[in-house]
């Protein structure tokens, strides 16, 4: 069963509750971000991740990147001992950053992070922080095959990637993300390093792990 609606039409609260209550069903849904379109899911609830490997045509066993609404919310899934360091990178959320580190000790995370480094970020935009706020954590990859494009809208999405999904809702705005997938960072055992380039620049991330940036 799907459903598409039109954030426009609706509205964000309107829009996130509708998502909200697949989501907690063990639903899926393609919602927009910051960066690229993506497909959702409750890593906490038995069986919902694989529906997105399924999607995707990803092997399993992979990391998926769990989005949170705050830096609160990201602290509660990271290691203590990465708390410190967490606290100083996440002065560049909500933004396109996501921040692998050791995850805490959740069984419930293994299904994202199978080797126990998990990739966190908080999106800068409105309508999913938003939904964020009613789902709590969510498993976000972009809402396409494996190794195919990566959508920046709605209209971009391959309809055959739509049609390997069961239960899901589908928002569709008029505000598209940057197209652009986010800066990757490491941070273990208070060693930072860039996994992969993006809108976030190196200098950005030096200034806030160095404390050094300005508002």
């Amino acid at each position: 069963m799907s459903n598409l609606i039109r954030l426009e039409e609706v509205g964000s609260d309107a829009a996130a509750e509708a998502c909200a209550r697949v989501l907690n069903n063990g639903g899926l849904a393609i919602v927009p971000t910051d960066t690229v379109y993506g497909v959702a899911a409750r890593p906490d609830i038995p069986g919902v991740v694989e529906k997105v490997f399924r999607a995707k045509g990803r092997e399993t066993g992979k990391a998926l990147v769990v989005m949170v609404a705050d830096l609160d919310s990201a602290l509660e899934l990271a290691d203590r001992e990465e708390y410190e360091d967490l606290c100083r990178l996440g002065r560049l959320w909500p933004g396109a950053l996501t921040i692998v580190l050791k995850a805490a000790p959740l069984d419930w995370l293994h299904g994202v992070a199978p080797l126990g480094t998990l990739g966190i970020r908080v999106p800068d935009y409105a309508f999913l922080l938003l939904l964020l706020r009613r789902t709590g954590p969510l498993a976000v990859t972009s809402a396409n095959m494996s190794g195919n494009r990566t959508p920046a809208s709605f209209d971009e999405i391959d309809p055959n990637f739509l049609e390997r999904l069961d239960d899901y809702t589908a928002v569709a705005s008029d505000d598209s993300g940057s197209g652009k997938p986010s800066t990757i960072v490491e941070l273990l055992e208070s060693k930072l390093k860039v996994l992969r380039a993006g809108d976030i620049n190196r200098d950005e991330i030096e200034a806030a792990w160095n404390g050094t940036e300005t508002v």
